[in-house]
């Protein structure tokens, strides 16, 4: 997945008119517009008319309070008023102005070129929107790091979670200890690169400018192998381990004020190594050098801030089950918890974005900050563009958004929320509905994006599920991926189950058949995303099967049929990959996870090119499934058609799906 050009989004209206406005967008109603926002605002008043670009270009801002905005979330808020003269702003905080024009370049790029006359008022739900990027296992160069704040900035997300630290290393400069820039400090991966003082800065000045605050993350004591190789520590109890601690966060806090960084987050999870264990309440004066700063400490819960959080201002990330409060007491908080883009399928990330509800715990209103959705990428990931293309981070950032800034408050269906409710359930509909507006935003507001977007309509998709022996087990599934394993058919519970299969899904064994009619309007040359096996799971070449030999679709022989014709698979550019069984354990890392993938997920890769005739046309894919010791099995089954390419792609027009045989 290659870009040869990267540019850093540039935010602005000016800017967008300036460069031709959506020269590239057809000609459409103004006022549709109006219902492709996202994030979905809370109140908008269609009016006539419409704004050309000279009205659009003249702004008046009125620096007050929105009357009847959430208190939680109040300085955020804002109203939008377009008219054929001009456009006012209302907003008592710059971010509120900011969030206000962000929603105006919206319309605009909507619209093509001019802006639909209306009202608008706006406020977010949750005051905590974010997203985390894991440069410590995963370097991520700085006009990438700047890319992904551009786009949170048009998703309405104002936290981005840098994680710094890591075994790979200490990726943040220190003028005061230099042993943790040296090459033998590094692990593996990305040796000697870090990101200075002066980077470190400009990227806090530039997401700050956009609305967004930068928390970064010294994550200690677990995790902390960069730390202990580059001062020679044997445990994370070792004597000077705390002082030097202490002094990188007086480093680091030093680094900008208090309105700029008001968040040092301090790890403290998965302490699980024996050099890694330390006493109770070890934290303790670490914590107190941030509250000593100003600043609030946030850690990850269940974690090592029990008895810690009366010290000072604390706030907890969850990441563990529903209703674990980590045993740090009723604290300010932020839902971690079942977001992790490095566990979810792209095709997954709508449905969790609808259905899940953002912090399903018991504490009182006022201790739900909010949401965050992770990259961690534990894998080696690559460089550049591929390090954000292959877990799909800009859709993600658009739906997740949405669902952050207004909220999900009912439980979703199934399992996290990674599947779709069945068609016949009323739940149904919303998805529909956020599909149809993020394929407004891929399309219209997204398409100068320099990153991949990997975002397809799934929902109209009918599927039926089977056995090699014709049993039926589910039919209408609505969903271009489904995972065959795990409870019982875990990908499709959205569909209607005629029969009981936990045997089949314990035992690991049998053959799937999925089947889908396709009604095309004309007959068509297109491309399809299929795969059969998710490699970019935790660890994902370690516990997944090889990847697929010469002219195999999996190691387990699936195969992909159209009106009877066999679909070939792509050229692999690493064929028959073996995961072995003379592995090598570091800490948590696997041998094979320093390979990058490159082709072997299907969001990863060209499209296979697939013909659709006129008419009803027959897909097929046969999914057999077999143990294998040590693993997953890796009973997965993806297919969709598309036009356009991986980075950029789009619906087919006009089909029509059945899973009844046509």
């Amino acid at each position: 997945m290659e870009i040869n050009r990267m540019k850093v989004f540039a935010i602005g209206t000016a800017a967008f008119l300036a460069a031709g406005g959506c020269a590239r967008v057809p000609e459409r109603a103004a006022s549709a517009a109006l219902d492709e926002l996202m994030p979905v605002p809370v109140k908008v008043e269609a009016r006539e008319g419409c704004a050309d670009a000279a009205a659009i270009g003249k702004v008046k801002v009125v620096k007050a309070a929105v009357p009847g905005a959430r208190a939680e979330t109040a300085d955020e808020a804002y109203i939008l008023e377009v008219a054929p003269s001009g456009v006012t702003i209302t907003a008592p905080t710059a971010r509120a102005e900011i969030w206000a024009r962000v929603t105006l370049e919206q319309l605009t790029r909507l619209a093509g070129g001019k802006a639909p006359c209306c009202r608008i008022t706006d406020w977010p739900r949750f005051k905590w929107r974010g997203f985390m990027h894991d440069s410590g296992r995963n370097f991520l160069e700085v006009e990438h790091v700047k890319g992904i704040i551009d786009a949170m900035s048009r998703c309405k997300m104002n936290l981005f979670h840098w994680h710094f630290t890591e075994y790979y290393g200490w990726r943040l400069e220190s003028k005061k200890y230099p042993e943790l820039q040296k090459d033998s400090t590094f692990y593996l991966r990305y040796i000697g690169q870090y990101y200075t003082q002066q980077e470190f800065k400009d990227v806090v000045d530039y997401a700050y400018a956009r609305g967004v605050t930068v928390m970064p993350e010294f994550d200690i004591p677990g995790h902390a192998l960069a730390f202990r190789r580059a001062f020679g520590y044997q445990t994370m109890r070792d004597e000077g381990v705390r002082e030097k601690l202490c002094d990188l966060v007086d480093e680091l806090c030093a680094l900008a004020p208090k309105e700029k960084l008001p968040f040092i987050h301090l790890g403290s999870d998965e302490a699980r190594l024996p050099e890694e264990k330390v006493p109770p309440q070890w934290l303790g004066p670490i914590v107190d050098r941030v509250h000593a700063a100003g600043r609030t400490v946030v850690g990850w819960t269940p974690g090592e801030l029990a008895g810690l959080t009366d010290r000072g201002p604390t706030v907890g990330m969850r990441w563990g089950r529903p209703k674990s409060t980590g045993n740090v007491g009723v604290i300010p908080f932020f839902d971690a918890s079942g977001m992790y883009l490095d566990s979810l399928d792209p095709f997954e990330i709508p449905a969790v974005a609808t259905y899940r509800r953002i912090c399903p715990w018991d504490e009182s209103e006022g201790e739900r900050l909010g949401a965050i959705t992770c990259a961690w990428h534990d894998d080696f990931a690559g460089t550049g563009v591929r390090t954000i293309g292959n877990q799909a981070i800009m859709p993600a950032l658009v739906l997740f958004g949405d669902a952050y800034w207004r909220g999900r408050d009912e439980e979703q269906p199934g399992r996290n929320g990674r599947r779709l409710p069945a068609i016949d359930d009323p739940r149904f509909a919303k998805i529909g509905d956020i599909e149809r507006r993020t394929a407004a935003q891929r399309d219209r507001v997204w398409n100068d994006s320099p990153y991949p977007f990997q975002f397809l309509r799934q929902s109209d998709m009918r599927w039926r599920v089977s056995l090699a022996d014709g049993t039926l087990l589910a039919k209408d599934v609505a969903q271009a991926t489904m995972f065959l394993w795990q409870n019982a058919l875990a990908g499709v519970e959205g569909g209607k189950l005629s029969v009981e299969c936990g045997n089949l899904t314990s035992n690991r064994t049998g053959t799937a058949i999925l089947e889908t009619w396709i009604k095309a309007p004309e007959a068509v040359d297109c491309g399809a995303w299929i795969g059969f096996t998710d490699y970019t799971r935790d660890h994902g070449r370690a516990y997944s099967a090889p990847t697929p030999g010469v002219g195999q679709w999996n190691r387990f022989d699936a195969t992909v049929e159209i009106n009877g014709r066999k679909v070939p698979p792509p050229k692999w550019r690493k064929p028959g990959q073996q995961a072995g069984g003379n592995v090598t354990y570091l800490l948590y890392v696997h041998e094979l996870d320093e390979i990058a993938f490159e082709d072997e997920e299907y969001y990863m890769r060209a499209p296979t090119p697939i013909h659709l005739e006129k008419g009803w046309n027959h897909v097929k894919l046969t999914i057999p499934m077999k143990k294998r010791a040590g693993g997953h099995a890796p009973w997965v089954g993806t297919f969709i058609p598309l036009l356009g390419t991986t980075e950029h792609p789009r619906e087919v027009p006009g089909l029509e799906y059945s899973s009844e045989p046509k």
